[in-house]
C-alpha cells in the first residue's frame, strides 16, 4: 500500500495539520514573551476582573444561604404540617392531636431526618412597668437543640453602661479598647471568643485583662430541661423588658376555646438569636410547659420537619410525598417558601438587582480588556505589516494571534480563579461582621449584621466562563484588524 492510497494520504494530511497547529501555538507562546510586560498587563486586567467577579457573587449568594438559614433553621424548619387551617388563621384553636404513630409515618418518609413538635402563640410579656407582645413557642428542648443548636445561642456575657464605667476604671483599658467598649454597651456574647474578637479583633488579647473583663461580664443562663417551669427570652426583648436571667416573667394570653391564660417564669436564660425578628419578640418554653400554660393538652400547631436533601428540588418532593400520604382534610404541609413569602421576596429582588450590578460590573471588565486588546494591536502594527510583508499569510497570523488571545485569556483567568479561592475560603469560615451604623441599618431591614460568602459552587464557574466569553468576543476585534492591514500602511506606522 503506497502513498498514494486515500487511508495514507488522510493520516498524512491530518499528521500535516498538527504538525502546522503545534507550531502555531510555538509561535503564539514565544510572541506572548516577546514583550512581558504587555503580556502580563493584558493577564492582570483578566486576573483582577476574574476577582472581582467572583468575590461579589460570592458575597451575594453567601447573604442569602445565610438568611435561609437564620430563618428555617432556627425557625420554620424545611417542611411544616400543620393543622388545615392554621396558615390562614394562626389561632390556638387551630391545632391538631400529636400521637406517635404520626410522627412514625412522617419520619418514614424519604429525606425527612426528624421531627420538632411545636406549640406557638402569642402573648403578653410583662416585667415591672414594661409590657410588649411577644410569640411564645414551646418546643422539645432536647430536639430544638439538635435542629437550631440553641444551647449555643444561651448568652454568656453582657455589657452594660454601668459595668462599661467599672471596667474603664482598670489601669490597663484605655484608647481604642476603650472607645470599643464604650460603643459595644448594650450588646450581649454567646462565648468568650465572640467578646475577645470584638473587644481585640484578631491581635492575640491580653489573657489577665480579658479575664478581668469577662468576670465583670459573665451572666448565669442556661437552656431549659423538659418539663421545666421555666423560659427563655430573646435578647431585645429581655433588654425592652429590662429582665435577666434569674428574674421573673409575667405571660399573659388567651389559651385553647377562649381559656384564660397566665402565669409567671422564671427566666432561665437571655438567647440570643440570628434573625433579628425573632431576636426581638422571641420566648422558648418546654412543649409540656407551654401546653399547660395554653390548656392545649397533648396538642400542637406544628411539627417541623428536617431534611437530609436541602435541595429545592428534594424539598418539594418531599412536601408531595407527605401530602399524598396524611389526610388532607386534617393536616397540611407547607414548605419553607411557602411559610417565609417575604424572604423569597426579598432575596428575589435583591438577586435581580444583584445581576443587574453584575452585568454593569461585566460591561466595565470587557472594556477594560478591550482597552488592552486595542493597545496590544495597536503597538503591534508594525509587527503584523512587517510579518505579511515577508509572506506570512493573515489567515495563519490571525490564528496565532487568536492563539495568543486565548493563552492570556487562560493565564489571567485561572490565576483569578486560583486566587480566589483562599479568599472565598476565608469569607466562608469567618465572615465580615458588621458594626456601628452598618449593622443598624442591615437589622432595621430584619438582617443578621454579618456578610458571609458562599462556598465553591458552580457559580464560581460561571463568572469565569463569562471572562472567557468576553475574551473570545474581544478577539474579533484584532482579526479584523489584520484582514483589513495594508502591509505599506503598517511599515510606516
Amino acid at each position: 500500500m503506497g502513498f498514494s492510497h486515500p487511508k495514507v494520504r488522510t493520516h498524512l494530511e491530518q499528521l500535516k495539520k498538527l504538525v502546522i497547529m503545534k507550531e502555531y501555538f510555538k509561535l503564539a507562546w514565544r510572541s506572548l514573551w516577546r514583550n512581558k510586560r504587555r503580556t502580563l498587563i493584558t493577564a492582570a486586567s483578566i486576573f483582577f476582573a476574574v476577582i472581582i467577579a467572583i468575590l461579589m457573587r460570592s458575597f451575594q449568594l453567601g447573604s442569602y444561604s445565610h438568611m435561609i438559614h437564620n430563618v428555617v433553621e432556627t425557625y420554620t424548619g424545611y417542611i411544616q404540617v400543620q393543622h388545615e387551617d392554621y396558615w390562614n388563621k394562626k389561632t390556638i384553636n387551630n391545632t391538631f392531636e400529636y400521637s406517635d404513630s404520626l410522627a412514625r409515618e412522617i419520619l418514614n418518609t424519604e429525606n425527612v431526618k426528624d421531627v420538632y413538635p411545636r406549640l406557638e402563640s402569642f402573648a403578653l410579656a410583662s416585667s415591672g412597668n414594661a409590657t410588649k407582645g411577644a410569640f411564645v413557642m414551646g418546643v422539645v428542648p432536647e430536639k430544638e437543640n439538635e435542629m437550631a443548636a440553641a444551647a449555643e445561642k444561651i448568652v454568656k456575657y453582657q455589657l452594660n453602661d454601668s459595668l462599661v464605667e467599672l471596667i474603664l476604671e482598670h489601669e490597663d483599658v484605655s484608647g481604642e479598647l476603650a472607645d470599643k467598649l464604650q460603643k459595644l454597651s448594650g450588646q450581649s456574647f454567646t462565648s468568650r471568643q465572640d467578646l475577645a474578637l470584638d473587644l481585640f479583633g484578631e491581635e492575640n488579647p491580653d489573657q489577665e485583662l480579658l479575664s478581668y473583663i469577662t468576670d465583670h461580664a459573665a451572666i448565669e443562663g442556661a437552656y431549659i430541661d423538659a418539663g421545666e417551669n421555666a423560659v427563655l427570652v430573646a435578647e431585645k426583648l429581655a433588654k425592652f423588658l429590662n429582665i435577666t436571667t434569674g428574674d421573673t416573667l409575667i405571660l399573659i394570653s388567651q389559651g385553647v376555646h377562649g381559656i384564660s391564660a397566665s402565669g409567671l417564669y422564671p427566666v432561665k436564660g437571655i438567647i440570643k438569636l440570628p434573625n433579628p425578628e425573632l431576636n426581638r419578640a422571641f420566648i422558648y418554653m418546654p412543649l409540656s410547659t407551654a401546653q399547660n400554660f395554653f390548656s392545649a393538652g397533648n396538642r400542637l400547631t406544628s411539627l417541623a420537619l428536617n431534611v437530609n436533601n436541602q435541595d429545592d428540588k428534594h424539598v418539594l418532593q418531599t412536601k408531595e410525598t407527605l401530602i399524598d400520604k396524611l389526610d388532607k382534610e386534617v393536616y397540611a404541609v407547607m414548605d419553607w417558601k411557602e411559610m417565609n413569602p417575604e424572604l423569597v421576596q426579598q432575596i428575589q429582588s435583591d438577586n435581580a438587582s444583584g445581576i443587574i450590578m453584575l452585568v454593569v460590573l461585566y460591561v466595565i471588565i470587557a472594556f477594560g480588556i478591550f482597552s488592552t486588546v486595542l493597545m496590544m494591536t495597536a503597538e503591534r502594527r508594525r509587527e503584523f505589516g512587517v510579518m505579511i510583508a515577508i509572506g506570512m499569510k493573515k489567515f495563519k497570523l490571525t490564528t496565532v494571534v487568536m492563539i495568543e488571545m486565548v493563552f492570556i485569556g487562560l493565564l489571567g483567568t485561572l490565576s483569578g480563579m486560583v486566587m480566589s479561592i483562599p479568599l472565598v475560603l476565608l469569607g466562608y469560615f469567618n465572615p465580615i461582621r458588621l458594626s456601628g451604623e452598618m449593622a443598624q441599618s442591615m437589622e432595621s431591614f430584619g438582617m443578621e449584621p454579618i456578610m458571609p460568602m458562599a462556598m465553591i459552587d458552580t457559580y464560581y464557574l460561571n463568572q469565569a466562563l463569562v471572562i472567557l466569553v468576553i475574551i473570545v468576543l474581544t478577539i474579533i476585534y484584532p482579526v479584523i484588524n489584520i484582514h483589513r492591514l495594508k502591509e505599506i500602511d503598517a511599515l510606516r506606522a
